[in-house]
């Protein structure tokens, strides 16, 4: 057999890889992979490299004016705001901790949304300014994130960041990094950014490209078409009294690139959040703990 990474897949290969494309659950996938090894057709080196093949695109970028950047950004929180407050979620998966929810919702922009929603004992604005002003510093807590890199600060709330997430799917899904122009801010009620009396905080992201930043030939370059954390105040009764928390929010929509079937990445993406939800707890009890709140 060919060896991974050239353009030639053996015809026999490609046939069982297109019919990988098509399963729909992770017990029908196990089954037909079980049943290939044991004819010594190994599938799943090939399905991991058709799954994060690049497109292989040309790579142009220049630079926009900070106002163009700056409209791109609102957009970025408007899109963020529409979607989360969708009527249309459903149910994807419960999470471990008591009130964890990963859910979807089809739109008709962005294709399929992801939104995690979950309480963390935390101020919100504590967690906000974590997100918004340390940025670089997220992978010393976060393993699902490798690399978090600030490129351009642009104005108030609005910068480029380049960074590189771990992989998911049991492995199948390989590392991928994004160059993200984001918007942070205080927001109203109605959704409205604000320097004000905020009703929560967001820290939205989209996709750009940048000179300087080119996809890296090592790895797939992801599209994140909307998307957002989204920290949202809460008062809890606790025996001590009423307490502080947050609602924790994650919306994601992400063009992971290859030829990944939809039921890998509703596991993949469901499996990042719970996961991601963890390491942001430990964080957050460890930064109590240490008087930071």
């Amino acid at each position: 057999m060919a060896a991974i990474g050239t353009n030639e897949i053996p015809e026999d290969i490609e046939k069982h890889i297109g019919e990988l494309e098509n399963v729909k659950t992770e017990e029908e996938l196990e089954k037909k992979l079980d049943k290939w090894n044991k004819f010594g057709i190994n599938v799943a080196s090939w399905m991991k490299y058709v799954f994060n093949k690049d497109s292989n695109q040309e790579f142009k970028a220049e630079w926009l004016s900070i106002d163009e950047y700056k409209r791109m950004a609102d957009e970025s929180l408007e899109n963020a705001w529409k979607v989360l407050h969708s009527s249309t979620w459903k149910l994807e998966k419960r999470g471990s901790h008591k009130g964890d929810l990963v859910e979807s919702t089809q739109t008709e922009q962005f294709g399929k949304v992801y939104r995690f929603t979950g309480i963390v004992d935390c101020p919100a604005k504590f967690m906000y300014a974590e997100f918004k002003d340390n940025l670089t510093r997220l992978p010393e807590w976060n393993p699902t994130i490798l690399k978090s890199e600030m490129i351009k600060e642009i104005g108030p709330g609005v910068d480029l960041s380049y960074q590189v997430t771990a992989g998911g799917g049991r492995g199948i899904i390989a590392p991928r990094d994004f160059i993200i122009l984001r918007r942070t801010s205080g927001v109203t009620q109605d959704g409205v950014a604000t320097d004000g009396e905020a009703h929560c905080y967001i820290s939205s992201g989209v996709s750009v490209a940048v000179p300087g930043y080119p996809p890296n030939r090592e790895m797939v370059r992801g599209h994140n078409k909307v998307g957002c954390w989204c920290l949202t105040p809460k008062m809890v009764d606790t025996p001590s009294g009423k307490v502080e928390h947050t609602v924790f929010q994650w919306l994601m929509c992400c063009d992971l690139k290859g030829k990944i079937p939809q039921f890998v990445l509703d596991t993949a993406f469901a499996t990042v959040m719970l996961d991601y939800i963890v390491h942001v707890r430990k964080f957050v009890s460890d930064s109590k703990a240490k008087g930071a709140f």
